[in-house]
């Protein structure tokens, strides 16, 4: 392509001509905007208006406003925030399933000893004393200031439901309120007749019946593209494999706009607190995660945080680790911020039940021997081959971060690199260049393989596989046959894989 001139060769006045281009040239390769598009829905607390408003974020306060304090989004919002802070967040509320979940906590007797009473409400621990000539009603209404005093914290507000009865009821109605579990039991053995019931264990609040209906507030962001959309689900939500569930609503609405003409390239992160064998069952269902290429479900079994606060920790975390690298090895990192099982020696996943779920597509939680949250390995939801057979091709989620951001910079260089350009197929070697402004295939290629150094030498794509695309002819630019005004590109490469595992065999050499 010729070089820009500032004066017309047929110019004859004389002097010294000047053009100052501050934008020539594409942009240099980078992430770009890691957008998320947040949905959940609303408490009586929250003024974001149901399936008919996207609103752009602005911190974890932003969300208490949106959605109202100590809802599931406002809770998976403040787990993004509090790993990238830069985080760009759209809010999108749909309307709430039905039945608010509640549990009674019944007191009852008095102490001839002062007492306390131990809390753990969503893996949040916090006591109330139990003193020595306090009624059952002195002590309920403790308990009750002491759930509000954590309002922006916890999904429950209690409230009195009679003689020393205490009303837990989660903040939004739906089967969403199902997965707050709550524990209530005296430290102490009983001075007296002193007593509480209602979750000696860990124990779920109950009465949530239906889950949301995503549609609408999907259809809402259809114009955007996000990195990553995270609905706020259910449990019995996202594992649900009877019927479509919102996550298969999410990954086809994905799926619906991915390619073609302004196509969007974006992920799902869905967070589950349940069983691995109900998570595994649902990631490769075609009413649950559909065996997605672009889908990742991170569960932790018996968690006390709430599942979509798994997912906002997850968001949160890629998010942070992408805008450095976009290959990034996650493998293993601490998942500060989320509240893990309480039984953390019962609840570890044994090495089978790994194999199981990040073979099933499953993102798992473990511990460390400290106790500590720390994710296994991000994997995919795609598991399976069109035949049902293990796939392996898409297991880390690193492989999607990476091939989307690459894909992005191409999309976003290319026209800047070529704007008003004219196209010709390449011209044989002796013959005459192009004329000015007329580019070949070979100007496009040599682009392209540019971008794409770029990206091997930030450890993101693989040199063997460039090499091997320009060596091969797999790196394709050539002007359509049918349409000399198109230029058809493939673009093959490799992303550089995350060191998983060592496989060490120790060997004494006998004397």
């Amino acid at each position: 392509m010729a070089i820009p001139l500032a004066v017309s060769p047929s110019q004859i006045t004389p002097g010294l001509y000047l053009t100052v281009d501050l934008l020539a040239g594409a942009s240099a390769p980078g992430i770009g905007d890691l957008k998320v598009a947040l949905i959940g829905s609303v408490s009586p607390a929250g003024d974001l208006v149901v399936d008919g408003e996207v609103r752009r974020g602005g911190g974890p306060d932003s969300a208490a406003v949106a959605f109202g304090p100590g809802t599931p989004a406002h809770l998976a919002a403040k787990r993004i925030y509090a790993k990238f802070p830069a985080a760009v967040v759209d809010f999108v509320a749909p309307a709430a399933g039905a039945g608010v979940a509640t549990r009674n906590l019944t007191l009852t007797g008095a102490p001839s000893g002062n007492n306390v009473i131990d809390f753990d409400v969503m893996g949040r621990e916090f006591e109330v004393a139990w003193l020595v000539g306090e009624s059952v009603d002195d002590v309920k209404l403790k308990i009750i200031a002491a759930i509000a005093q954590r309002d922006s914290d916890l999904f429950a507000i209690a409230v009195s439901g009679g003689v020393g009865i205490v009303t837990v009821d989660a903040k939004v109605a739906g089967n969403v309120g199902n997965d707050l579990l709550i524990r209530a039991k005296l430290r102490l053995p009983q001075t007296n007749t002193e007593a509480i019931a209602g979750a000696l264990v860990h124990t779920p609040l109950a009465g949530g019946t239906t889950d949301p209906d995503l549609a609408t507030a999907l259809s809402l962001i259809v114009g955007e593209e996000y990195h990553f959309i995270l609905p706020c689900l259910s449990n019995a939500d996202a594992t649900n494999i009877a019927t479509a569930s919102n996550v298969s609503k999410t990954a086809v609405h994905i799926d619906s706009i991915d390619s073609g003409l302004d196509a969007k390239l974006q992920q799902f992160v869905v967070g589950v607190t349940t069983s691995i064998a109900a998570a595994t069952a649902a990631a490769v269902n075609a009413n649950g995660g559909q065996n997605s290429n672009f889908g990742q479900m991170i569960a932790c079994v018996n968690g006390r945080g709430l599942p979509s606060e798994l997912a906002g920790r997850e968001v949160g975390g890629r998010l942070a680790a992408i805008s450095l690298d976009p290959a990034a090895n996650r493998i293993g990192e601490l998942l500060d911020g989320y509240i893990g099982a309480f039984d953390k020696i019962a609840d570890k996943p044994t090495l089978s039940e790994s194999e199981s779920a990040l073979g099933g597509g499953v993102s798992l939680v473990s511990y460390t021997a400290q106790g500590l949250e720390v994710l296994v390995r991000p994997v995919t939801t795609h598991s399976e081959d069109s035949s049902g057979g293990p796939d392996r091709r898409l297991l880390d989620v690193q492989n999607v971060d990476a091939t989307y951001i690459i894909a992005r910079d191409l999309r976003s260089a290319l026209p800047q690199e070529f704007p008003g350009a004219k196209l010709s197929p390449d011209t044989v070697p002796g013959a005459d260049p192009p004329p000015r402004g007329v580019i070949e295939e070979r100007d496009i290629k040599a682009f392209i393989l540019s971008r794409l150094r770029f990206w091997q030498r930030a450890g993101v794509a693989t040199q063997a596989s460039i090499d091997a695309a320009v060596l091969n002819g797999t790196l394709v630019v050539l002007v359509n046959g049918s349409d000399p005004s198109q230029v058809d590109i493939v673009v093959p490469f490799s992303i550089v894989p995350p060191l998983a595992k060592f496989g060490v065999v120790v060997q004494r050499v006998p004397n």
